[in-house]
């Protein structure tokens, strides 16, 4: 009884139960859309991102097909963006051709399956079902397959389209080697060896890089512009024969990118390797020494003659090799000698460098005589209490006489401008401007014609280092040291370099062939043209033979006039093909002048 009633109180409140659950999912009211206002009562909508290549624009939201039409128009100078375009295509297109090969198997399995031939049944009658039946699969598959091959026909060719675009974008670089056969890279990447063209440059910051075992690295970093060519004579040179960890790199010691302490550093690490190298050397020659292989004794039957003969050429060729070492040093050498002389014309370039000081507010202008006939005045101007650009200038101002006759000598009113050379002298740690190349003075805006000369600062005069800078100032000054165009390719080039280069500035073979090609092509020339203007005089002679014919009967007349018209038509016959043979040699001439132009 108690169960029942149990059961029945469970059963009511299921049903309750479920009857509340729907009531709330039908009484549940929809989510309004709510028009986006800001505080104003303005419309504010959110508007998309307006990128030249959003996925809306190009119709990759939704599954829609791509828009061909803005994915390949010509709009932008961005390799990048073409780049990006062509993935989504080639995505595309692959999805395209997945989604033909599922349509030609669907169309496959809904044709009636091929029966195999029957034992009653000829070949040919076998061949005809099968190709009937071969012609109707291909027609329901041309048929199924049509708008999706048309689509792909339309990609491929957007693609090529942009294709061509990012094409007419590449640069090119042409890069030749000494020595040849160098391996070429291009953002790390090898593309071949020395010489070589390569014509897919992509614009942008590149890093090219040539390299050959046993001579050091050559790279260059660059801007490549769309289309732009490049060409690069690179010249590599030998690694030398020194340890590895103490290897200088000269390229990046020899880099123009530093100030005058940085090169004075420098100076100081090549004259220290300068040091190092001698007792390499003499390590290195030691162990040659050991490494060689010892010469064999005197063998049982080898004449005397024959065992000297052998030791000679075994001591020869060891001392080649010796030889080989030195020359390596010496080179080695050569080169840190030219690269403390490339350092010191850097540091020479920047001293001799010309600076303007501000307006000196301190130099006070004293004016003397003046010379009406000259219209000059004397003066003295100076500030030698400045820190910074102490000085003291005598000579003279031309200043023209009317202005000269109202002018206050003792407040003259010039306003006072320097100019001296980047070479500070340094006094108790501080930088002071002695080497004063110009001064210049000025009024109310008007320059006027300063003559004279800098006298020398008392008070530096006795200062340690003075006499060394000042004889260093006078020679930048004067122009006697000065920048002299020295660099990197200098510093690596040894003595027979120098040597061939200076042999190579007179007539090499190129010049010689050039000279007897040019030359033969100019006399063959004129020989063809003589030949021709005989062949027009035959030819006139043979058309007036023709209107002047013997008497029928006259037998010597006859036989007179064959013979002048023979003699003249073998002549005819004989200066053509000279004129002919003249000519071919004049093209052969300019063509051999030609090519060395381009090799």
């Amino acid at each position: 009884m108690l169960y029942t009633l149990c059961n029945s109180y469970l059963r009511k409140i299921a049903i309750l139960a479920i009857f509340l659950m729907i009531s709330a999912v039908f009484s549940q009211e929809g989510i309004k859309f709510q028009v986006p206002l800001d505080e104003n009562g303005e419309l504010a909508l959110e508007a998309l991102p307006q990128k030249s290549d959003t996925v809306q624009k190009l119709g990759t939201v939704a599954n829609r097909p791509l828009n061909l039409t803005s994915l390949s128009v010509k709009d932008t100078a961005s390799f990048e963006t073409y780049s990006y375009r062509i993935a989504l295509l080639q995505d595309s297109i692959s999805a395209m051709n997945k989604s033909i090969d599922i349509q030609k198997k669907r169309t496959m399995s809904f044709m009636p399956a091929l029966e195999s031939k029957s034992e009653f049944e000829k070949q040919q009658e076998y061949d005809v079902r099968k190709a009937k039946w071969d012609k109707e699969l291909s027609d329901r598959t041309l048929r199924d397959t049509k708008s999706l091959t048309m689509r792909l026909d339309e990609l491929e060719k957007a693609k090529k389209r942009i294709e061509g675009y990012q094409a007419a974008m590449y640069g090119s670089i042409n890069i030749r080697s000494i020595p040849k056969e160098a391996l070429i890279y291009v953002d790390k990447e090898n593309i071949g060896v020395t010489p070589t063209n390569y014509n897919y440059l992509i614009p942008g910051m590149v890093t090219v890089a040539v390299n050959k075992d046993g001579y050091t690295r050559w790279d260059t970093t660059f801007q490549a512009a769309p289309g732009a060519k490049f060409t690069f004579n690179v010249e590599l040179y030998e690694k030398s024969i020194f340890s590895e960890p103490d290897e200088i790199d000269f390229r990046k010691l020899l880099r123009q990118d530093a100030t005058v302490e940085v090169y004075r550093q420098r100076i100081e690490v090549v004259s220290a390797r300068k040091l190092q190298v001698g007792d390499e050397l003499r390590k290195i020659q030691m162990d040659f020494a050991n490494a060689y292989p010892p010469l064999k004794p005197q063998q049982v039957g080898e004449s005397p003659a024959d065992f000297n003969k052998r030791r000679e050429v075994w001591q020869q060729e060891g001392m080649r090799q010796v030889a080989e070492l030195q020359q390596k040093h010496d080179i080695y050498v050569q080169r840190l000698d030219r690269s403390v002389a490339v350092l010191n014309d850097y540091i020479a370039g920047i001293q001799s460098t010309i600076a303007m000081s501000e307006q000196v507010l301190g130099a006070k202008v004293e004016l003397g005589a003046y010379n009406a006939d000259k219209e000059q005045f004397e003066f003295v101007a100076q500030d030698s209490v400045n820190n910074r650009f102490p000085f003291v200038f005598r000579g003279w101002v031309g200043v023209p006489r009317d202005t000269a006759r109202v002018m206050d000598r003792a407040v003259p009113g010039f306003a006072v401008n320097l100019q001296f050379i980047n070479f500070p002298f340094i006094a108790d740690s501080l930088n002071v401007n002695l080497a004063m190349s110009k001064l210049l003075l000025s009024k109310n805006g008007t320059n006027f014609k300063v003559d004279g000369s800098f006298d020398e600062i008392g008070r530096y005069k006795l200062q340690d280092g003075y006499a060394e800078w000042k004889l260093r100032a006078d020679s930048l000054l004067s122009g006697a040291l000065k920048r002299q165009g020295l660099d990197y390719v200098y510093a690596m080039r040894n003595e027979a370099t120098q040597s061939a280069k200076k042999d190579d500035s007179g007539f090499g073979w190129r010049t010689w062939v050039r000279v007897v090609a040019f030359g033969g092509a100019i006399g063959t020339g004129v020989g063809a043209v003589l030949k021709h203007s005989n062949v027009n005089q035959r030819l006139d002679d043979i058309d007036k033979a023709k209107k002047v014919t013997p008497q029928q009967g006259d037998i010597e007349g006859e036989a007179a006039w064959k013979d002048y018209y023979n003699a003249n038509k073998k002549s005819v016959e004989r200066n053509e093909l000279h004129r002919n043979l003249f000519s071919l040699a004049a093209i052969g001439c300019v063509a051999i002048g030609g090519v060395t132009f381009f090799f």
